[in-house]
């Protein structure tokens, strides 16, 4: 069986991010898999991908040369887990920006699973709004699974864990499961049919 890349994208740029505290939490868990997984990690505090204008287009331009070697990461992974913080109930903007960024086909046809993150009691503004608009012309495919962490900070912290982390986890692992598959089955289906120079757009 051959090994699957997952990409990881946590959507927080914070210095001390709880997206990227529960993005390692889950690339534990898809390292843990019996099947071979192994982890691209996208931690967008550290990419510092500048905001998206139409010089992305011009062959030389600064900006295609700042995206290419994060396009080829990108391209190398079969499927993603997009961890989403939820800002004043939307999306961060870097995360839009982020899959904006992405029209060259890197993420097209692969599954990802959004894994949303509120320090309160909401977190499903985020998921709506990645479903809605997240995908277009960067054809990334949304699993029907989600996950929304409420009250993050006190999840995945005690030792040993609490009930709720053990059914959390256990969620987490049955929706990783899913992507990791999917991803697998998808594979040959997007190298026989996908024809990202006729479609480029989505409608």
């Amino acid at each position: 069986m051959s090994e699957l890349k997952i990409g990881i994208i946590v959507g927080s740029i914070r210095e001390k991010s709880e997206s990227g505290r529960i993005g390692n939490y889950i690339k534990g868990l898809l390292e843990d898999f019996d099947s071979p997984v192994s982890v691209e990690y996208f931690a967008l505090r550290d990419l510092e991908v500048p905001l998206w204008h139409e010089g992305k287009w011009k062959s030389g331009s600064e900006i295609k040369a700042f995206w290419k070697p994060i396009s080829d990461r990108l391209k190398a992974c079969d499927g993603f887990v997009v961890i989403c913080p939820e800002w004043a109930g939307m999306a961060p903007p870097h995360l839009k920006n982020f899959l904006l960024m992405c029209d060259g086909g890197e993420l097209a046809h692969k599954p990802a699973q959004i894994v949303a993150i509120s320090s309160g009691t909401g977190g499903a503004y985020p998921v709506a709004e990645l479903r809605m608009s997240g995908y277009k012309n960067n054809f990334l495919w949304w699993m029907p699974d989600h996950m929304i962490l409420r009250q993050v900070e006190s999840l995945f912290t005690s030792d040993p864990a609490t009930e709720l982390d053990g059914i959390l986890t256990a969620r987490l692992v049955y929706g990783l499961t899913f992507l990791v598959e999917t991803a697998r089955a998808m594979a040959p289906v997007r190298q026989k049919h996908q024809n990202l120079k006729l479609y480029k757009n989505g409608m």
